[in-house]
C-alpha cells in the first residue's frame, strides 16, 4: 500500500523540481556549498563559488543512490577518478535545511530503474515474520530486527546509518540459511571499485527461522528470477 501511495503521489508531482541548500563534502579538499536540484530528468548541484560549472547528471548516468539519513544524500556516478586508479566518483551531499521525503526519494529510484541503497525505513505493515537478529560485521555489529514479507526485507536497528530496506525484486540477488539460527542476505549496493559483486549481510537470528518462511522467501525469488529471464 506505501509503494501505490507514493506512486500516485509521486505521479500528481508532474515534472515539478525541488531543489535544496546542501554542502558537497570532499575529503582532502575544501566542502563546496550550492544548490542541488532535482527533477524529472536528472539531478543538478550548482555550487555558489565564482566560475564553478554545475555538474549534471541525467537519471541513466546515476549509478547508484543512497539516502544515509532525511539530510544525505550519497550519489555514485560513472565517472573514472584518475588519481584512485578508476574508481567510480562519489559525491557526497548534506542539506543545510529541509529533509529529503520518502516521495521525492521513491521518484528518483523508480527514474534511475537501478537498485538503491535507503537507511531511513519503517517496519513494514505487511510483513509475515519479525526475527530479533544482530548483524554481524568485522568489527562490531549492530542488534534490530529483520522484517521479511512477499515485497521486501527490511532490517531495523537503532544504530545509526544502519536500518536497511531491500526489494526483492530490485536489491536482493539471494538469501541463505546454513542453520535455523543463521541468515545471509545478498544485495546489490553501490560499489565504486572495479569488480561489483552482491554484499553480503550476515546475521545471527535471536529466534529461529521458520523453514517453511525461507522456502517460500526462495521460491519468491526463484520466481523473480524467472520473469527476469534469469533461470540461466
Amino acid at each position: 500500500m506505501r509503494v501505490l501511495t507514493l506512486f500516485l503521489l509521486a505521479a500528481s508531482l508532474g515534472t515539478a523540481q525541488e531543489e535544496f541548500e546542501v554542502v558537497l563534502k570532499k575529503p582532502l579538499w575544501l566542502d563546496q556549498e550550492g544548490t542541488l536540484r532535482v527533477s524529472d530528468s536528472g539531478v543538478c548541484f550548482a555550487s555558489k563559488g565564482e566560475g564553478e560549472a554545475a555538474r549534471c547528471w541525467d537519471y541513466a548516468d546515476i549509478q547508484h543512490l543512497d539516502r544515509v539519513s532525511s539530510t544525505e544524500l550519497r550519489l555514485l556516478s560513472y565517472e573514472d577518478v584518475a588519481w584512485k586508479l578508476g574508481r567510480d566518483r562519489d559525491y557526497r551531499f548534506e542539506l543545510l535545511a529541509g529533509e529529503l521525503p520518502d516521495v521525492l526519494f521513491d521518484r528518483m529510484t523508480e527514474r534511475i530503474g537501478k537498485p538503491v541503497t535507503d537507511r531511513l525505513v519503517q517496519e513494514p505493515a505487511e510483513a509475515e515474520d519479525k526475527i530479533p537478529a544482530k548483524h554481524l560485521k568485522t568489527l562490531g555489529g549492530s542488534e534490530g530486527s529483520i522484517h521479511i514479507s512477499q515485497e521486501r526485507i527490511v532490517y531495523l536497528t537503532e544504530a545509526s546509518e544502519q536500518s536497511r530496506e531491500w526489494r526483492l525484486d530490485r536489491e536482493v540477488a539471494s538469501v541463505w540459511s546454513s542453520d535455523l539460527y543463521r541468515l545471509e542476505v545478498h544485495v546489490y549496493e553501490g560499489n565504486a571499485g572495479a569488480f561489483r559483486q552482491p554484499k553480503v549481510y550476515k546475521f545471527a537470528l535471536k529466534s529461529p527461522l521458520d523453514p517453511k518462511l525461507y522456502r517460500r522467501l526462495k521460491l519468491r525469488l526463484y520466481e523473480i528470477d524467472r520473469e527476469r529471464g534469469l533461470n540461466w
